[in-house]
C-alpha cells in the first residue's frame, strides 16, 4: 500500500486508515512542536508521500502541534504540504549537492 492509497482510504472513511493517519499526524505534530522549540521555526513543510493527504493527516497534526507548543513563538508556526510533494526530498538533496560549497566550504 502506498501513502497515497492510505490517504485515499482515510478520506473514504476506512477506520484502519483513519487511525493510521491520525497516529502519523499526531506524531508529526509533536515532533514539529519539539523542533520549533529548539530552532524557533516559522514555517514547516511536510513532503513525501503523505504531503498531499489533506485533513486526515493535517487535522491531527495541527491538533497535536497546538497541544504541545508551549512557547508563544511556537504557537505561530505554519505547517504546509510541500509544493513538490513526493519529490521534495529528492529535489532538496540535489539542490544541497549542487550548492555544497556554500554549506560546507572545503
Amino acid at each position: 500500500m502506498t501513502a497515497r492509497e492510505l490517504a485515499a482510504d482515510a478520506l473514504a472513511g476506512d477506520p484502519v486508515a483513519v487511525r493510521a493517519m491520525r497516529r502519523a499526524g499526531r506524531a508529526l505534530g509533536v515532533a514539529i512542536a519539539s523542533a520549533t522549540h529548539l530552532c524557533d521555526l516559522g514555517l514547516v513543510t511536510v513532503g513525501g508521500g503523505l504531503a498531499q493527504a489533506g485533513e486526515p493527516l493535517f487535522g491531527p497534526l495541527e491538533e497535536a502541534l497546538r497541544e504541545h507548543a508551549r512557547m508563544g513563538f511556537a504557537r505561530d508556526i505554519e505547517v504546509l504540504p510541500a509544493a513538490l510533494g513526493q519529490d521534495a526530498g529528492l529535489v532538496g538533496a540535489a539542490a544541497l549537492h549542487l550548492a555544497a560549497d556554500r554549506y560546507w566550504p572545503t
